[in-house]
């Protein structure tokens, strides 16, 4: 009888915690989600805003033409998107947070559009560190696949 119980208890307490956790991670997630509408904008002052100015990006492409993995500034990142052309629109689902007061990591599955196209999926992994009471992205990671690509959970981008 005890036994069978044990599960039980377990199904009870894993939504406590999670629930307890809620606030916290809709602060981080909100901070990712100002970063991708300040990317579809391309306001690089609104994304330098909640970029840590020594962070960095790193870059890793899956598939036969996969170039090594790269790494570049948050400066070099923002002066990439500030001089860009075209329509930047990157959706995530299924975020995965673990955080405490100071540290938190989020990882989500992406797809990205250009111009409304279809552009490549991948992973996402993001880094915020708190300063000053705010949260800020310190580092992310992404992998880029343009093939074998699962359907978004989203469905097609609404036009």
């Amino acid at each position: 009888m005890l036994r069978s119980l044990i599960p039980l208890v377990a199904l009870i307490a894993v939504p406590a915690v999670a629930q307890s956790n809620a606030p916290g991670e809709r602060a981080v997630l909100s901070v990712i989600e100002r970063f991708f509408t300040c990317m579809t904008t391309r306001d690089s002052s609104g994304m330098a805003a909640i970029l840590e100015p020594d962070g960095m990006f790193t870059i890793t492409e899956i598939g036969p033409t996969a170039k090594p993995p790269r790494i570049v500034t948050n400066n070099d990142y923002l002066a990439r998107v500030k001089k860009g052309g075209g329509t930047l629109l990157e959706r995530y689902w299924d975020p995965t947070v673990r955080m405490d007061s100071a540290l938190a990591v989020i990882a989500c599955p992406y797809d990205f559009h250009f111009d409304g196209v279809f552009s490549h999926c991948g992973l996402d992994v993001f880094t915020l560190v708190k300063r000053e009471g705010q949260w800020r992205i310190a580092s992310c990671a992404y992998s880029m696949q343009k093939e074998g690509c699962e359907p978004s959970p989203l469905g097609p981008l609404k036009q």
